[in-house]
């Protein structure tokens, strides 16, 4: 075996508008969404590069929006700043992104081009901003209250009787310092998930979503409602659900407890990008930027010393539900990869098409690579599970 792809069959990344025309062309249908998988966090590279697929993408090929792996309404702040200039770029930063990604740099760069491009232009024509991932960190959910509240206050702006009042739900969300108690992570018996206020919620807000399904129809035929208003109740609702789901099963005990719960988050996640990609099909395609094991079209998992967990991942419920509607391509660099140092090829970086993802170390090498990497990279038999990989000439640590 060799130790790099047929170079026949990948493109030149330092001309990326004509790299990434024929990966598209090589696809058998032009994908609404488009996944962008960084194997690690923390690696300036990977989002840099991210930024210069999406601009190429808006430029050449109609993309009008991306969506990234970040709390869904902190991502609100950025995306009004991207819109319409609301706030101040530290201001975003500080509070529009989850998991501490407002200090990346390439994040930074990608909003202040966003309202760039966007000045001076109809909003129809400019590009958005979403992040897809529910108010989850490692070690802690969010409260439902946030998304519960707002769905009630939405529905309490339009109809006089509802299915509960506001103060039963405050007072049943209570604290929300108990719901993100980080020690619920480890201890079952440390989450509020199993409490009768928890379970009396599930049921209060499944009846606010069902009372909004049944209104529907009528809020939609009000002018002004269906881009904004009902689309953020939908999401208040769903996610007000699922973390609600979440904190059930972070207070069980069951043995795959923790491969319950990324798959849980990754439904959420799942269920935000199906509403982008339906929101934003009239205008255009999205690029989705995230973890490749949140975006790949198989099972994730992870081994670790400390735990062992396999799921489903958002990228597989989106291939089996968008079909050829949905690419992924996934990011590696020679290091990343285990590949022996200084990598020889490719010299700059290449997007390869998936007849191009063949083995490309031998298989003691391929070994020593799995048992190398660290936590869940980007490694040589996920490739198989993407549309392409974009290989770069970088180290995968910083």
């Amino acid at each position: 075996m060799t130790n790099q792809m047929p170079p026949q069959l990948g493109w030149d990344m330092t001309e990326p508008d004509v790299a990434l025309s024929a990966f598209l062309d090589s696809l058998p249908a032009p994908p609404q969404l488009l996944g962008l998988g960084e194997p690690t966090h923390g690696v300036e590279a990977f989002p840099a590069w991210r930024n210069r697929v999406f601009e190429s993408l808006v430029k050449t090929q109609g993309f009008c929006s991306i969506a990234i792996e970040s709390d869904v309404f902190a991502a609100m702040r950025a995306s009004d700043y991207v819109t319409s200039g609301q706030g101040t770029l530290d201001e975003v930063m500080e509070g529009g992104f989850s998991h501490g990604f407002g200090q990346v740099k390439a994040n930074r760069d990608l909003l202040a081009w966003m309202r760039a491009f966007n000045a001076g232009r109809p909003e129809t024509r400019g590009v958005r901003f979403y992040g897809f991932d529910p108010p989850i960190e490692n070690m802690w959910a969010a409260s439902p209250r946030h998304a519960l509240l707002s769905l009630y206050d939405f529905l309490a702006r339009h109809f006089a009787h509802l299915p509960v009042d506001r103060a039963t739900l405050e007072q049943r969300c209570g604290d929300d310092a108990r719901w993100t108690n980080p020690a619920a992570a480890m201890n079952p018996n440390q989450s509020v998930g199993a409490t009768q206020d928890a379970r009396q919620l599930r049921v209060l807000t499944d009846d606010l979503l069902g009372f909004l399904g049944t209104q529907l129809p009528g809020l939609t035929a009000q002018d002004g409602f269906w881009s904004d208003e009902i689309w953020q109740a939908q999401l208040s609702a769903r996610t007000a659900l699922g973390l609600l789901r979440y904190h059930a099963v972070l207070a069980g005990s069951s043995p795959q407890r923790i491969s319950q719960l990324l798959g849980l988050r990754d439904v959420m996640m799942t269920e935000n990008l199906t509403a982008i990609a339906e929101r934003e099909r009239p205008r255009g395609p999205t690029l989705v930027f995230a973890h490749s094991s949140h975006l790949q079209r198989g099972a994730s998992q992870i081994r670790m010393d400390i735990m062992n967990a396999d799921w489903w991942p958002a990228g597989a419920h989106l291939a089996a539900q968008w079909g050829q509607q949905y690419a992924f391509i996934g990011m590696a660099s020679g290091t990343n990869l285990g590949l022996p140092a200084p990598y020889p090829e490719p010299v700059t970086p290449h997007l390869y098409a998936a007849p191009a993802l063949t083995p490309l170390l031998s298989a003691g090498q391929q070994r020593k690579a799995e048992e190398n990497a660290a936590s869940f990279p980007m490694s040589l038999e996920r490739l198989a599970q993407s549309d392409g990989v974009l290989l770069l000439p970088v180290p995968a640590q910083e």
